[in-house]
This record gives C-alpha cells, sequence and structure tokens, in this order.
C-alpha cells in the first residue's frame, strides 16, 4: 500500500508492506520511504527501510527511472555512508542500465536489523522528464528458530514540476503558488 507522508508539505511516500498475520500481528512488516527533500526536481533523495523487530534486511534494489523524460536515465551518487557508521559497512553498487538508475544493496551488515537510512543525490536529471518512478524490492528474513524469507515489491510514483521565473525575481511552481 503506499501512503502519502503525513505533512501535507513533504513529498514523501510511502510503500507499507503488511505482515501476514499468522502469529497475530497485523502491523507493518516493513516500511520503505522516498523523500525528494527539496526543489521542483528531485535533487537530494533521502530514502528510508524500516522493519519489525524480528526480522533483519538482507538486501534492497531500487530502481529510479523518469518514464516521461529522452529515454536516459537519471543520473544518482551515494551521499556519504549510511547512517550509523558501525562495521561492517553494507555493500552497495550503483549503476545506470539502459532506462534507470540502479541501487542496490547487497549486504546491510550491522545495520540489518535496524531501520537504515540512504542519502542519494541526483546529479543528472533527463531534461524533459517531470516524474520519477522508484520500484523497490527489499528481501528481508523474520529470525528465530526457522528463518522464513519475505520478497516485498512495490512502486511509487512522483511528479515534478519546472521551475518558471515570474518576472519579478521569485520562482514560482504549482506546489507554492497556494
Amino acid at each position: 500500500m503506499v501512503e502519502p507522508d503525513d505533512n501535507p508539505r513533504d513529498r514523501a511516500k510511502y510503500l507499507q508492506f503488511d505482515g501476514d498475520g499468522d502469529d497475530g500481528d497485523d502491523g507493518d512488516l516493513a516500511t520503505v520511504g522516498v523523500d525528494p527533500t527539496s526543489g521542483p526536481l528531485p535533487r537530494p533523495l533521502a530514502v528510508s527501510i524500516s522493519h519489525t523487530e524480528d526480522t533483519e534486511l538482507r538486501s534492497l534494489t531500487q530502481r529510479f527511472t523518469a518514464p516521461d523524460g529522452d529515454g536516459s536515465p537519471p543520473r544518482l551518487s551515494l551521499r556519504g555512508p549510511f547512517e550509523g557508521g558501525r562495521r561492517p559497512h553494507p555493500s552497495v553498487s550503483l549503476f545506470r542500465d539502459e532506462t534507470a538508475a540502479v541501487v542496490e544493496v547487497h549486504r546491510f551488515g550491522e545495520l540489518a536489523d535496524e531501520t537504515a537510512f540512504l542519502n542519494l543525490a541526483v546529479t543528472e536529471w533527463p531534461e524533459s522528464a517531470r516524474r520519477l518512478v522508484v520500484d523497490s524490492t527489499v528481501e528481508l528474513v523474520e529470525t528465530g528458530v526457522f528463518e522464513h524469507a519475505h520478497v516485498l515489491d512495490g512502486e511509487l510514483e512522483f511528479e515534478f514540476f519546472a521551475e518558471t521565473d515570474t518576472g519579478d525575481g521569485t520562482v514560482e511552481t504549482p506546489d507554492s503558488s497556494g
């Protein structure tokens, strides 16, 4: 299920994956959030992955596409290490294929049993694109006597607007014209 942020001025969206309810817990098994933090186009992107206490993160794959752009994928960079900074550090790959910028976390290390935060910067954005689609796949494992793996898939979509000069030195977007 996709949920917007509680703050109407915030553009963050969250993929909420429900537990299977076998143990009587109807709560969220995991939540993946993406927050395009500022500006009319996605510049910094904050990613969060939270999960229940009885699970550990195994992997994350996210594909960032600009489907209405010129066909080229956005270019991303990782902004610093994961929060927490403990060893072993997470193992991360960042690359582009024909249509997407791809972030893969192969191992979460000491952050596997915590909420993980990943900060990305958009260093190149397809000029005509006004939409960002983030396809996320999270693998987590319920710990205990028997490990039970979950592979969770979902998609978030964001719309962005080009800045326009109003002639008086201010910049107006549909989000700010109140």
